[in-house]
């Protein structure tokens, strides 16, 4: 399971069509699994940079989106990778090796509903209090004050409480972006995609819109 985040191409070619050509099998073992995923990076880092290379843009410049991607583990437990394709290679990092929310590309709005402090805001208290931006953070990632995020109970979270509080947090920053100045970064139906470990391992998809042929009408 593949979520794209910033530049949506690899090469000429978007990224969720390029994982889409590829044949995955549930894997046993766990360093089968990583030997998977270590192949679908380089993959893609090799379609990338065939494409690039025949441009005059520098290695350093090569735009590349950041991949999330799920698979089931050796177990019952889900793993989750997060790919930086930005520039000549990539870098691989699991991450939610425990249940968490992560989010990706445009989100300081969702940021500041979570966390109780708008990005921007901690910043600007920084400049105004000529407080270094490091110990400021370090001071927020520390303090002992319960954040919304910090009240939420992941652990026994129902799948559709987890598929609710998703669409509501997607909706929350699209909506903000809507009614901010600039381009809005967020926009358009959500899709969801629930990674089902029982009892057996498959990917459930809800897509936001539906692809139909365009002289049909739906019937309520």
């Amino acid at each position: 399971m593949a979520m794209v985040a910033g530049h949506a191409n690899i090469g000429r070619t978007a990224a969720t069509d390029l994982i889409s050509t590829q044949v995955f099998k549930v894997a046993d073992p766990a360093s089968e699994l990583d030997q998977k995923i270590d192949l679908l990076v380089q993959f893609m880092v090799t379609r990338k940079s065939d494409y690039w290379k025949t441009t005059q843009v520098p290695p350093e410049q090569w735009p590349g989106p950041t991949l999330l991607l799920a698979a089931p583990g050796p177990a019952e437990v889900p793993r989750v990778w997060r790919v930086d394709l930005v520039g000549e290679a990539a870098t691989k990092t699991e991450i939610l090796t425990s249940p968490a929310i992560k989010v990706e590309g445009s989100y300081d709005e969702v940021f500041g509903l979570l966390h109780g402090i708008h990005p921007e805001v901690l910043n600007g208290m920084g400049i105004e209090l000529n407080f270094p931006a490091e110990s400021l953070w370090k001071a927020f990632r520390d303090m002992k004050a319960l954040r919304p995020y910090d009240k939420l109970e992941l652990w026994g979270m129902p799948v559709q409480d987890a598929i609710d509080l998703a669409v509501f947090l997607a909706t929350v920053q699209v909506e903000m972006d809507r009614f901010l100045p600039g381009t809005p970064a967020c926009g358009g139906p959500i899709d969801v995609m629930v990674l089902q470990m029982a009892p057996e391992p498959g990917i459930l998809a809800y897509p936001g819109k539906i692809i139909h042929h365009p002289v049909t009408r739906r019937v309520n």
